[in-house]
């Protein structure tokens, strides 16, 4: 217990360097967005992935964290001939694991279910590009079921419009969250009536305002590179939402009256539009007027489409995107070449793969520039100074990177304790999936740490938002629980996340090698040669006893769990370059 204690001491202190490692934009007039065309042309890069740190680094970015085999098959492959596999590969949806799920006796599903049967995708599904693209979606067009954890149907349903506009079109994807129960109850337009003179009522402003504001346009005007425009004004105004917010109004529940009961499966259909709610008034926002008495579902139509046209959804939706998958603070060049891709709708890479469809939004070709982007195959050496950031790894990522890199076996979510609810940041990992404290997300994606290096040289850095003494903690004891094989279980009988350490083990008795092999493996080797020789003076001083199989088992597990969790710990962990 001595041993442990004294490491899980040394966790500690490093994992509090994160607070202070590592920590939005300025010029012209926006010209109109085209309406697809020929794609840009060809970067000038080198996409080939050489070596087996170079494909650590590329699935950390590109999934929820490379597997040893994958690891092996990228390595001597080009990556856009991998991107080309991966969206190919058939979806992976919750719904049809929710219908399936056991029901007590009063025929409903355990509300952890939905919950767990996402962290159990994450983990294991095939599709990992896909599951990684949507779960960074559902940090831009935010649910949440923090505030009703009952919501199963609802909540895979809305996962599963994520997962399958993963690779789709941003404008489709609009249609189909607007149209969702579970951003209708979220976001309170559900039941949403058109506004009554006599007694004052007027429709409800919510969703007009963040489908503005945190789902497609920002606040201010900005260049196609992200930047802020030079005199930029504000996108909109009050009387603007007043407008947009008419448009949102008669939307209910499949079923044949707006406030009867609705149909059993309304939870998980698209809303339907009920003609005597919806207001009949004019609607003006973004310059756009919808001539009164305009149907419900025409009404929508317009207002997604005004909305999807406007020069600032391109920039808006690629920085946010470059931010959950591949850097925290993205450099207006890199922006601009991803921004150019959702303008075109097509990218092609170097080798001559195309994706995309040539129409404007589409994702694949959106997703293709972010990741074969000419910075992330580039030297560090040779970029500029403001192209060197990282990808602060939030503490999903960091969590999920750990289960998939040593082939845990019997991963079965809803059998854990800890993976129920990880929200809070002193007992797990202050973050769970599509359970975020307000449609704000986690953290805001300008977010500057303050009184941190980051925020000294003006870096966003979103994730340290939920960051801080506190959550450091929290995150070292919840990891090591499962690094150690001690993470209680709801069920004593059924045990579940075992890790495979068999190539591990036959490391243990030369503890620098043990330690190199787990750099590669989890951190693209750029675990720091000052955290290396620190973890391998700890490792020799852990005993193996021998002469007693059961004992020597035992503490050679011990010695292997101890580097990983000192590993996932480290601030080199935390950040991928």
């Amino acid at each position: 217990m001595e041993r442990l204690r004294r490491v899980r001491l040394l966790c500690l202190g490093w994992t509090s360097l994160l607070l202070v490692a590592c920590g939005g934009g300025g010029g012209g007039n926006t010209p109109p967005p085209p309406t697809g065309g020929p794609p840009p042309p060809p970067v000038s890069t080198q996409t080939l992935i050489e070596t087996p740190s170079a494909a650590v680094r590329f699935l950390s970015w590109s999934t929820f964290g490379g597997t040893k085999a994958q690891i092996d098959a990228l390595t001597g492959m080009d990556a856009a001939d991998w991107l080309k596999l991966e969206f190919s590969r058939p979806p992976t949806y919750t719904l049809p694991k929710l219908a399936s799920a056991p029901r007590d006796q009063d025929g409903q599903i355990e509300r952890w279910t939905a919950s767990g049967q996402y962290w159990d995708q994450m983990f294991t599904a095939p599709d990992q590009l896909r599951q990684r693209m949507a779960f960074a979606l559902s940090q831009i067009l935010v649910y949440s079921d923090i505030t009703n954890l009952s919501e199963q149907a609802k909540r895979a349903y809305y996962q599963d419009i994520l997962i399958e506009h993963a690779f789709g079109n941003y404008r489709d994807l609009l249609q189909d969250v607007t149209y969702s129960p579970a951003m209708s109850q979220w976001l309170t337009y559900y039941r949403n009536r058109k506004g009554d003179p006599n007694t004052g009522r007027m429709p409800d402003e919510n969703y007009a305002r963040e489908l503005l504001q945190l789902f497609t346009l920002g606040l201010v005007e900005l260049n196609p590179d992200g930047t802020v425009a030079t005199g930029a004004n504000e996108i909109f105004d009050n009387e603007d939402i007043v407008g947009l917010a008419r448009v949102f109004t008669g939307l209910s529940g499949k079923g044949l009256q707006f406030w009867g009961v609705p149909d059993e499966d309304y939870i998980y259909n698209p809303l339907v539009m009920f003609e005597d709610q919806h207001s009949t008034l004019e609607k003006s926002f973004l310059g756009t007027t919808i001539p009164p008495n305009t149907s419900g579902t025409e009404s929508i139509n317009i207002a997604l489409d005004t909305i999807f046209e406007h020069p600032n959804l391109a920039p808006f939706v690629s920085r946010q995107l470059i931010q959950r998958l591949t850097r925290s603070d993205p450099p207006p060049e890199y922006v601009g070449r991803v921004a150019a891709a959702f303008e075109a709708g097509r990218y092609q890479s170097e080798n001559g793969q195309i994706f995309g469809d040539s129409r404007r939004g589409n994702l694949e070709a959106t997703l293709a520039a972010i990741l074969l982007d000419e910075s992330l195959f580039t030297e560090p050496a040779s970029l500029s100074a403001a192209e060197q950031t990282g990808k602060i790894r939030e503490p999903i990522l960091r969590f999920a990177h750990f289960i998939r890199a040593f082939d845990h076996t019997n991963i079965i979510s809803l059998n854990e304790w800890r993976l129920v609810n990880t929200i809070d940041p002193a007992t797990g990992l202050g973050q769970h999936p599509f359970r975020s404290p307000s449609v704000f997300n986690f953290y805001r994606p300008g977010y500057i740490a303050p009184n941190s290096q980051s925020g000294e040289l003006g870096l966003t850095a979103p994730e340290f938002q939920i960051m801080n003494e506190s959550s450091a903690i929290g995150y070292h004891n919840f990891t090591s629980e499962f690094a150690f094989n001690f993470s209680p279980q709801r069920d004593g009988q059924l045990e579940s996340f075992i890790p495979n350490y068999d190539d591990e083990l036959s490391l243990v008795d030369t503890p620098a090698d043990l330690v190199d092999h787990l750099a590669l493996l989890l951190t693209a080797d750029q675990l720091s040669v000052p955290e290396r020789e620190a973890i391998t003076a700890i490792l020799e001083t852990l005993p193996v006893e021998t002469g007693d199989p059961a004992a020597e088992a035992f503490d050679r597990f011990q010695k292997v769990a101890t580097a990983v969790a000192l590993v996932i710990n480290s601030p080199s962990f935390a950040v991928i370059w």
